[in-house]
């Protein structure tokens, strides 16, 4: 069955209720229409039907239910980036609960809670959103332990752990908690298997990849990404494989295996996404990818027999890897533009331009040691004229603003509570 078509079959039934008074029937169907547009990416439309239900459930004194419509509410804002909105509604969620003293939604809230403070880090880069985000969950965690067991099902017990300690464990990351960073992956990964929670072991490996992505440790990424997209299509989810085949192109590039990156970014673009800035960031990746395998194609060419033309593909891979932020592989370039250079015997105050752009490069790699040695031949080379270093420094510099740069090695982190 299609999107629409459950749209449809959820509709009617919802209008139903409404023509027949059933209110609390109606506010289940706009709960399960919230869930089922949220799961497509159309949150602000889940939105609408969450904010419906509470008013149904307000009508009708169902002080669960309500607490419950505000903790959706919340998500959905959360989602669209309106954080002080959503918990706001998330911490009426809190306080419903703790009124029925109902644990299970009190666990819930808390973990709702410090998702959301995760969030608001990954966004600002707040320590106190990551502070509170940390102190939240260990009071769910808290609760799991001390209140619940022996009144859920293990299954149940499993499924909360598993999401708390993932979300501890990227809190510790965040906060350079390496050790309780690692303590906190396994635990959830070691349940997530255990119990076949095919979903959170999703998000655990994804996370996990993504943080070896970040160390430079691309083998294990690659080994935990490809366990996550095996959880993906055991699910049939084709959103959460497209998120892991973007990551596994960042990995790619990094080794500078363009075609391979390619390939990955063509399956995500396929597999679509739920989130439009992710449809965005999969375009730009593809192109920012198709141009270096057609410099790099070009190069291999030119350098046999156009030493010239060679030189000039190595200024534009320089630029555009530099561009994309990739300082190493545009050091690289512009170092073999400079070698080049050389061999054909260009004239000093072109070399000087290129020793500029290795400055520049090198600085934003915080290597200034070898920075201040290519300024040093960029002076060398205009014969110590200081004026002429100066404006050419200004006009000449291949440096783009760290805004213009095109964003492809972004988190692309999913938590789950």
């Amino acid at each position: 069955m299609t999107l629409e078509q459950e749209l449809r079959q959820l509709s009617k039934a919802k209008t139903r209720a409404q023509r027949n008074g059933q209110l609390r029937e109606e506010a289940a169907y706009c709960h399960q229409l919230g869930e089922l547009l949220a799961s497509h990416g159309r949150f602000k439309d889940a939105l609408e039907e969450h904010q419906q239900e509470l008013h149904l459930l307000e009508s009708v004194q169902d002080t669960l239910g309500c607490a419950v419509a505000h903790r959706k509410i919340g998500e959905r804002l959360a989602e669209m980036e309106n954080y002080s909105a959503a918990l706001k509604h998330q911490h009426l969620y809190l306080d419903l609960a703790g009124s029925l003293s109902n644990h299970t939604e009190l666990q819930r809230a808390w973990a709702t809670i410090g998702r959301t403070h995760l969030d608001i880090y990954d966004h600002c880069q707040s320590r106190d959103s990551l502070l509170q985000a940390q102190a939240a969950f260990e009071k769910s965690l808290a609760i799991v332990d001390e209140k619940l067991e022996g009144m859920l099902t293990q299954r149940e017990l499993s499924e909360m752990r598993t999401r708390l300690y993932l979300n501890l464990g990227l809190t510790c990351e965040s906060l350079q908690q390496t050790a309780l960073c690692n303590n906190y992956f396994k635990k959830s990964i070691f349940l997530a298997e255990q119990n076949h929670l095919y979903e959170d072991l999703f998000r655990a490996r994804y996370n996990l990849g993504a943080i070896h992505w970040r160390g430079g440790q691309h083998s294990q990424a690659m080994r935990c990404l490809e366990g996550a997209r095996e959880c993906a299509r055991a699910m049939k989810m084709r959103f959460m494989e497209s998120e892991c085949c973007v990551l596994v192109s960042q990995v790619l590039q990094d080794l500078g295996d363009f075609l391979a990156a390619k390939r990955a970014l063509k399956k995500a673009y396929r597999l679509g996404s739920q989130k439009p800035n992710q449809r965005v960031t999969v375009c730009q990746s593809l192109k920012y990818v198709l141009a270096v395998i057609q410099l790099q194609q070009q190069l291999e060419e030119a350098e046999g027999n156009d030493l010239q033309g060679a030189m000039a593909i190595c200024e534009q891979l320089g630029d555009l890897f530099s561009k994309a932020g990739d300082f190493p592989k545009a050091a690289e370039a512009y170092q073999k533009q400079l070698h080049l250079a050389e061999l054909l015997n260009r004239p000093d105050l072109e070399l000087a331009v290129i020793h500029v752009s290795l400055a520049t490069t090198l600085g934003d790699m915080k290597d200034h040691r070898k920075a201040v040695h290519h300024y040093e031949e960029e002076l060398r080379l205009r014969k110590g004229n200081a004026l002429e270093w100066v404006q050419a420094d200004a006009s000449q510099r291949k440096a783009v603003p760290s805004e213009d740069r095109l964003s492809t090695g972004d988190r692309t982190e999913t938590k789950q509570i």
